[in-house]
């Protein structure tokens, strides 16, 4: 029974978490990313320093209006402490947060900076929500500045340092977990609050009408363009709950790291200008540690985008798995047999890329004859029907040809992508096929090139 259950949590790991996507990185691979991991800290140390320096913290503004009247606890704990008199002191305050923030951005691997650039934060974010009302335009950033303090220390010798990508790539996880969980509690606050309006075709407009009537004196640019147009303010909406419900699960699949981070910014971007709502620092946040996220991969695949993309990658997941289990067996040598007097079937040859567990890929012409050629013709196949390919000791005809080298082509490059994507399939090959069939004896005619002998 034990068994049976981790066996079925393994495959709800691998379906509903990482979608089959995940790729198997090297242990040079990892070392790399735990270097951009802390790169990346190191940006967001100069960000925070940027936002000392330019008094974006103002504690003396904020205290000026007299003592908090809803303390928070990191507040209240300092009354109790030190008293309240520390409040008053804003530029030994900035002075303090702008020392930290500088000195984490050139040392992240020290804790002591890391952890007075954070308490610094807190406490600024603890005083601005201390009056009675909350402002969660700082949280995200509070959020992963607490994700950076499982950073670990510096190490010299190198035994250490590969020690040490573990906890770099646990504390990445943990910034981009706390990110994407605050847009899935939006998510699903919208739906639970909302929920009675949540089928409605106008439910983007009426709340476009109000924001409308709440902004009439600065009326926002998309605002009067999206309200007149209910199919895309629906369209919108939809797309907002989609993204914002599942992009918890953005974690665990790398291939949506970039996409779903281009996406979530410009959707703060298009959230400004529509209502004016803006979260400029998500922005940032989001850019970093998705968008520059080191775990993404280096090239950007729409095939693994599309295959990790919840509910709606299902099927495509379910057509790589068909593809996988209908690939022929692996071979070190593929001939292809063609007529090279077609200049369909020599481009298409010549364009073709095969996996990398094909050592060769031999190209042979139909009619220069040769062993592999007088193989064939003992085949029941007519070479002036279709090229032959042979793998091992099988040999694939036609459409099953056809079939065959877009299962064993590379998901890189144009032509390579297209192949696979439109004759993978058994029924679009043999559709396909005999089209292709009637442009190559249209070519040979107007070449005047006689059949295969």
């Amino acid at each position: 029974m034990s068994v049976r259950i981790r066996r079925n949590l393994r495959r709800v790991r691998t379906s509903i978490l990482s979608a089959g996507t995940t790729e198997h990185r090297t242990p040079a691979e990892l070392t790399r990313c735990a270097n951009n991991v802390v790169l990346l800290s190191r940006f967001y140390y100069v960000f925070l320093a940027y936002l000392v320096g330019t008094a974006h913290y103002p504690f003396g503004d904020a205290y000026s209006g007299g003592p908090p009247t809803a303390p928070l606890w990191p507040i209240r704990l300092a009354e109790q402490l030190v008293g309240t008199a520390w409040l008053r002191h804003e530029l030994a305050l900035m002075a303090a947060g702008l020392l930290f923030a500088l000195g984490a951005a050139a040392s992240p691997r020290i804790f002591v900076l890391r952890f007075g650039a954070f308490l610094h934060l807190m406490l600024h974010v603890a005083i601005l929500n201390s009056y009675g009302s909350i402002n969660h335009g700082v949280h995200v950033l509070l959020l992963v500045g607490f994700a950076l303090l499982f950073l670990p220390g510096r190490r010299s010798d190198r035994r250490h340092e590969r020690n040490n990508v573990r906890p770099c790539l646990v504390a990445l996880w943990m910034a981009q977990s706390v990110i994407l969980l605050s847009y899935t509690l939006s998510g699903i606050w919208k739906i639970w609050y909302g929920r009675l309006e949540l089928f409605a075709s106008d439910a983007l407009t009426r709340i476009l009408l109000d924001r409308l009537l709440a902004e009439a004196d600065e009326i926002p640019m998309l605002l009067p363009f999206v309200a007149q147009r209910d199919w895309l303010a629906q369209s919108m909406w939809w797309m907002t709950l989609y993204i914002e419900i599942f992009a918890m699960l953005v974690v665990f699949r790398p291939h949506l790291h970039r996409p779903i981070g281009a996406v979530l910014m410009l959707f703060h971007i298009t959230s400004d200008l529509l209502m004016n709502i803006s979260f400029s620092l998500n922005i940032v946040m989001v850019g970093l540690f998705l968008l520059l996220s080191p775990l993404a991969p280096s090239r950007f695949s729409l095939s693994g985008t599309v295959r990790s993309l919840p509910i709606v990658g299902i099927p495509f997941r379910a057509l790589t798995r068909r593809q996988q289990s209908q690939r022929p067996q692996q071979a070190s040598r593929v001939w292809l047999v063609y007529d090279g007097e077609c200049p369909m079937c020599s481009n298409y040859a010549q364009y073709l890329r095969l996996q990398q567990s094909v050592d060769e890929f031999v190209l042979v012409d139909a009619r220069g004859g040769g062993p592999i050629v007088d193989e064939v013709r003992r085949l029941p196949h007519d070479l002036n029907d279709g090229m032959v390919v042979k793998i091992g000791d099988r040999h694939y005809v036609g459409h099953e040809a056809l079939r065959v080298l877009a299962l064993l082509a590379t998901d890189r490059g144009a032509f390579n992508k297209f192949n696979r994507l439109a004759f993978s399939s058994p029924l679009a090959a043999r559709l396909t096929y005999p089209l292709m069939k009637a442009g190559r004896w249209v070519l040979l005619k107007l070449k005047g090139v006689e059949r295969i002998r």
